[in-house]
């Protein structure tokens, strides 16, 4: 999941009075075949973002075959038996359409944004590649070396991806979750076409996925288009791999000096249960998120960067999108010259400082600026159908998340330190620190 839709996330909820409890008006129905579709209507302008969920990714790959779903996520775009090889990248372009995916853990996710009038062209080319990707020999080795080439550059060439790499590997041992979504270089030039082949037809199925449509149409007409172009593709018997919850608590360390890194970083990563099995609400853990690191006005930026000026960034997040259990992360960049013990220790007192002032009051100025934030993001379509998807592939049902505002609302002081506790006290730890590795003697140090 990105980091601006991460915090769009954590920062979404308080509408003023006028909007009460429905963010916006959305309708659901089920085709048949198992296909769950969503529909948001926004008749500002004649435009529609078009949304398929897969609830397939990187955690339902077999073992040793890493970078499978990410793989696949580029053949997408490749040819199907009806559609030839190049030419959905030219269709979308001749209608005006964006189009793009992205591949996580858990979810899989197509998406175009075009004018209304060119729906009824997405969603033929989608349901086409739903059912008639073509593993064409060229097609695949061309993929699998971008993929790999990706692998490199985005990440192995980033000074900083080994650290996070290894932190998450740290935190979830041998589960699917500390694997890296790309794959490993060697496992991505390992895998062949019956590889991918097996990923697709196991999960691309539509009882294994949610279609959201935002935009300038109602539930009605696009049941009809629905129905039209995704009915008759047959429901497939999906079978999940499932991922044990981590029960015994740990506490691990990793420091990591590396070569071109200029700014060192302090993570601390807590695993938690999964929404079903936290104590207290999951809204508890949202807007402690919120609270306390959830961008330039929250407890500790305000602490550590403007007042005391030992950190020149201070983030907190909380992500609720793994299967087997959720991670609250807290990360700190040093100011120049701050050593990580001086950071740590102000870090530590920090914390403790903003949860024992915590008031009613300063909890509701959060609440306020959470529900601002989605309001803004529900009037834009392409912001609505991601958020709602988001939560709709992670378990919530569509009431839960038109209700969304109120559930925050909900949250009170007790309920965020009673959440902080679980965090801080009782669930288990990741401590990361990234430095910049030292030159040897005779090295030459940049200025």
């Amino acid at each position: 999941m990105n980091k601006n839709f991460a915090v769009l996330l954590t920062g979404l909820l308080l509408l003023p009075q006028i909007a009460a409890a429905k963010l916006f008006k959305a309708e659901e129905f089920t085709l048949d075949n198992g296909l769950r579709v969503v529909v948001i209507e926004n008749h500002k302008a004649p435009l529609i973002k078009h949304m398929m969920w897969y609830n397939a990714g990187a955690v339902d790959e077999k073992y040793g075959r890493g970078g499978s779903a990410h793989l696949l996520e580029h053949l997408m775009f490749r040819g199907t038996k009806l559609v030839k090889d190049g030419e959905y990248n030219r269709i979308m372009h001749e209608n005006g359409a964006d189009s793009n995916a992205f591949t996580s853990y858990d979810m899989t996710v197509y998406h175009q944004f075009a004018d209304i009038s060119r729906l009824e062209a997405l969603m033929a080319l989608e349901a086409d590649r739903m059912q008639n990707l073509n593993f064409d020999k060229k097609a695949f080795e061309t993929e699998q070396k971008i993929v790999y080439q990706e692998r490199k550059q985005v990440i192995e060439n980033n000074p900083a991806a080994p650290f996070s790499e290894r932190l998450n590997l740290l935190l979830w041992g041998n589960s699917p979750y500390g694997h890296p979504v790309t794959g490993f270089s060697e496992e991505i030039m390992a895998l062949t076409a019956d590889d991918v082949r097996d990923f697709y037809k196991s999960y691309y199925a539509p009882n294994n996925a949610v279609l959201v449509l935002a935009g300038d149409i109602d539930a009605a007409a696009a049941k009809k288009l629905a129905q039209k172009y995704y009915g008759k593709i047959p429901e497939k018997e999906v079978i999940k791999q499932e991922t044990a919850s981590e029960s015994q608590q740990f506490k691990e360390h990793l420091q990591m000096k590396l070569p071109q890194i200029n700014t060192p970083k302090l993570v601390y990563k807590y695993l938690l249960p999964d929404s079903s099995g936290l104590k207290g609400s999951i809204y508890d853990y949202i807007v402690l998120a919120e609270y306390l690191g959830g961008g330039q006005t929250s407890a500790l930026y305000r602490e550590l960067v403007d007042i005391r000026k030992i950190a020149v960034g201070v983030s907190a997040s909380y992500s609720f999108n793994a299967a087997a259990n959720s991670v609250f992360t807290v990360s700190a960049i040093p100011a120049p010259e701050v050593s990580q013990l001086s950071l740590k220790m102000a870090l530590r007192e920090a914390r403790a400082q903003a949860l024992q002032n915590l008031t009613p009051e300063k909890l509701n100025k959060v609440k306020k600026k959470m529900v601002a934030d989605l309001v803004f993001a529900n009037d834009n379509p392409e912001d609505a159908a991601y958020w709602l998807g988001y939560m709709l592939i992670n378990g919530f049902s569509l009431e839960e998340a038109k209700n969304y505002a109120d559930n925050i609302k909900a949250v009170t002081a007790d309920g965020v330190l009673r959440a902080a506790k679980e965090v801080f006290l009782h669930s288990s730890e990741a401590e990361g620190e990234l430095l910049p590795q030292a030159a040897s003697k005779g090295d030459k140090q940049d200025d």
